[in-house]
């Protein structure tokens, strides 16, 4: 059996109230392809917005490599009610020696503002403190992308620092925010939603 079949069948599946985070499948192609080509949602890229269902599955195959080659992990969220692929989060740019890794996210532009994707990222979370072991997780978001900036700070997440020029993003020099949450902070989120603070 090859490493992609195993990762197949190991992949961790994820529930929330609204939603599932599965492995991406092949079947997912026109959603995601709806999603990835829309310049609202790909804004803050380094990739242009695709153009053919042809990069959207050459995409697809890389995100399902990353649990097979140890890197990271990627769901694609699914809305219970209907079956819907509403985007994809999960981690990548593991770093094993130092339980460290990245964290991204992106989200339909229909679903934008109805917490989905908050949700989706409170499931994952718990699954990269808990099951995954990482100590810490990082998030790097483009200078004036308010939604995501918004969506990591009511997630704990702290910001670190700006980062000048960090990205080479569409042949542009790009600033990026630098936002972690270790596990002592996800612990003491838990804690005090636990006794209703």
């Amino acid at each position: 059996m090859n490493r992609e079949a195993v990762a197949a069948e190991d992949f961790p599946t994820l529930k929330t109230e609204r939603l599932t985070c599965r492995r991406i499948k092949d079947d997912d192609a026109p959603a995601l392809h709806a999603i990835w080509s829309d310049p609202e949602v790909t804004r803050y890229f380094s990739l242009e917005p695709f153009q053919s269902i042809a990069e959207t599955r050459e995409m697809m195959e890389l995100l399902n490599l990353l649990s097979a080659a140890g890197q990271g992990i990627r769901w694609a969220v699914v809305r219970n009610a209907d079956g819907t692929i509403l985007g994809t989060c999960g981690f990548h740019n593991y770093k094993p020696e130092h339980h460290r890794a990245e964290m991204g996210y992106e989200l339909g532009r229909p679903y934008w503002g109805q917490g989905f994707m908050s949700e989706a990222v409170g499931a994952i979370l718990r699954y990269g403190f808990m099951a995954a072991g990482y100590n810490r997780i990082e998030a790097f978001v483009n200078y004036g992308n308010q939604n995501s900036t918004r969506l990591l700070e009511r997630n704990g997440f702290r910001l670190d620092g700006l980062l000048r020029q960090y990205e080479l993003n569409r042949g542009k020099f790009v600033d990026q925010y630098c936002y972690s949450l270790l596990k002592s902070d996800w612990e003491a989120i838990v804690a005090n939603a636990g006794r209703g603070n």
